[in-house]
């Protein structure tokens, strides 16, 4: 990872990427580093999230949006990126008009970043980004955890209690499926949540949040530190659920997403080159 200016950017060498449109350049794993070879997460966040508006004849442009959303949070494009709108619809059989039409809507998101002299790109992340990207998450997370709290189940709130055991048994393990077993767990979660006590606007909000998000919690569902950490905070929420208390449960929520907030700004510094000068569009 470097930083341009104030501006990071990411060179994955922990996750390899085996999809059908290999966009993105990796390099080879860190020794005893775990990799996510299949997990993608721009599919499971649209499918937990529940993004598709059910309209069964989408527009072209409809169609190529949740298309490249969903590549796009799959980390098919590296960080800062070109999109090319000829070679993105060379790609996927169409004109450009619709593909620069999902690009423009999802510049509005924050996915794409549009500039009117370099066109089109995959977004790098500020430490000011992520900041924002955190605090909007969390008060998304809190509405909708107060909201949940009366209404999740105990059966539910049992069965995510052994989720969180069982990635807990596997917390300290360096291989790729424990940190997937980390990473469902802890998405299905905030899910649940979310699922409860939010909207279809929250819902399509947080998944554009997380979206932005999803190379940076990647990388923490490999730290095996990170895990732990997340896990006792998971333990925490659902112990609140249990006590119907819905001001602890937007406590412990609210402290969740702070400490994750806190984790990935040390993860950021801990492996960024100060480099002279700023990107600029």
């Amino acid at each position: 990872m470097r930083l341009t200016g104030r501006r990071v950017l990411y060179t994955v060498h922990t996750i390899r990427v085996r999809h059908k449109y290999p966009m993105m350049r990796i390099s080879s794993p860190a020794p005893n580093e775990p990799t996510l070879d299949e997990f993608r997460m721009g599919d499971e966040l649209h499918a937990r999230l529940n993004l598709d508006d059910g309209d069964p004849f989408p527009s072209v442009a409809e169609a190529l949006y949740e298309r490249l959303w969903k590549r796009i949070v799959n980390l098919e494009f590296a960080p800062g990126a070109r999109l090319s709108e000829e070679a993105l619809a060379k790609e996927l059989g169409v004109s450009r008009t619709p593909v620069r039409e999902a690009l423009l809507r999802l510049g509005q998101v924050g996915l794409v970043r549009v500039s009117p002299r370099r066109g089109f790109a995959v977004p790098t992340i500020s430490r000011a980004d992520l900041i924002e990207l955190y605090d909007l998450r969390a008060a998304l997370e809190i509405y909708a955890a107060r909201r949940a709290t009366s209404l999740i189940t105990d059966d539910e709130i049992a069965e995510h209690h052994e989720r969180q055991h069982a990635a807990h048994r596997r917390a300290t393990s360096l291989s790729a499926s424990a940190a997937e077993e980390f990473f469902r767990a802890d998405l299905a979660l905030h899910n649940l949540l979310h699922q409860r006590g939010g909207n279809r606007r929250s819902a399509r909000h947080l998944a554009d949040l997380m979206g932005q998000l999803s190379l940076l919690s990647l990388r923490a569902a490999q730290a095996p530190a990170s895990r732990l950490a997340a896990i006792a905070e998971h333990r925490r929420i659902l112990d609140a659920l249990s006590a119907r208390n819905a001001t602890r449960v937007a406590s412990a929520i609210e402290t969740h997403i702070e400490a994750v907030k806190a984790r990935a700004l040390e993860d950021v510094e801990a492996a960024v080159a100060i480099a002279p000068g700023e990107e600029t569009d």
